[in-house]
């Protein structure tokens, strides 16, 4: 049987973990079970608490861990939901664990990098025939999406957050100069504490300069719709470069700057129905920025994200460049 893009979308939004409240019965049995099972790899393992779920893993603290050979960590356990690799699809099952697989082995390399604020990787594994998971550094922080609901109060405000933002761009910026996109660019996958930036989720990731994973990706498209670019909602994998995170970035930084989602229109769409590729037809909404120069801001924004890949800024560096012109003209 065939499988194509809308197919895999269906099946891993059917089988996502709802939102879940931390008390309820069914999450506190399986943190327990879970955490019975992982003192198969550390006798004192403690599970105490739920970070939440993504679309592939379920999280939790571990907050004294022993992994072999680098000692005791406080540590983010994120297991792999059987659900999504255990159903009737194995085409589906098989495209999952890879993802997972991918995600570790650019994990891996970009912990070998040390790269200082790109979240590190300590171990991974498959525990008892029944468990992927990954042993992840524990950054203690909020996620930049509650920073971005609220539009600034005041220019003083706004400037941190292009501060903050231009620290993202040279944050990816590196990861681009190691050959990495990241393609899941979004406030949930950005920690905060104290200000800086920590980069998480290489899920999406791929080389830069590497086609040959290409071919079998026409069974899914990684990312978030919302901030995804729009050669990647239409499947056109070969124009997908390190313009697609600038995208990406522009979008997150047009939240952050007006308090409102430039592709807010996409959430409100039924891709299960209409296909990705729909979404694609929605063009960004970025309102007034109401302080000097608001509109050579906003236009920078807008061409961040522009349809043509080709007239977005080539790079983080150029895209932060822009951003830093802006704030050198406030009077």
């Amino acid at each position: 049987m065939d499988f194509h893009i809308d197919t895999i979308t269906n099946w891993l939004t059917t089988h996502r973990r709802k939102p879940t409240d931390p008390s309820s019965p069914e999450l506190e049995e399986y943190r327990l079970q879970l955490e019975n099972d992982f003192r198969a790899y550390d006798p004192g393992i403690m599970l105490t608490r739920w970070l939440g779920s993504g679309g592939f893993c379920d999280v939790f603290l571990a907050p004294q861990v022993n992994v072999p050979g680098k000692g005791v960590h406080t540590a983010v356990l994120r297991v792999l939901r059987p659900s999504l690799y255990t159903g009737p699809q194995p085409v589906v099952n098989n495209r999952v664990v890879k993802t997972f697989l991918n995600e570790i082995f650019y994990n891996s390399y970009l912990t070998s990098q040390n790269i200082r604020n790109v979240v590190k990787l300590y171990d991974y594994g498959h525990l008892l025939g029944k468990h992927y998971f990954t042993l992840m550094e524990y950054v203690d922080g909020p996620n930049f999406l509650e920073q971005s609901k609220r539009r600034p109060r005041d220019v003083k405000e706004l400037m941190r957050r292009i501060v903050f933002i231009n620290a993202v761009a040279g944050l990816v910026g590196e990861l681009h100069f190691r050959g990495v996109i990241h393609r899941d660019l979004k406030p949930s996958n950005i920690i905060v504490r104290g200000w800086e930036p920590y980069l998480t989720d290489l899920g999406s990731a791929r080389w830069s300069y590497v086609k040959d994973d290409v071919a079998d990706e026409h069974l899914t498209v990684l990312g978030t719709p919302s901030y995804m670019s729009y050669e990647q909602l239409t499947g056109d994998y070969y124009k997908v470069d390190q313009r697609s995170d600038v995208f990406s970035l522009a979008c997150m930084a047009a939240y952050a700057f007006t308090g409102a989602h430039p592709f807010a229109a996409r959430e409100t769409m039924d891709y299960e129905l209409d296909g990705l590729s729909a979404l694609a037809a929605v063009e960004p909404e970025v309102p007034e920025i109401p302080f000097n120069n608001g509109d050579r801001l906003r236009n920078l924004l807008q061409r961040g994200m522009a349809r043509d890949i080709e007239k977005r800024p080539a790079s983080m560096a150029e895209f932060a460049h822009q951003l830093n012109s802006w704030i050198l003209e406030i009077p």
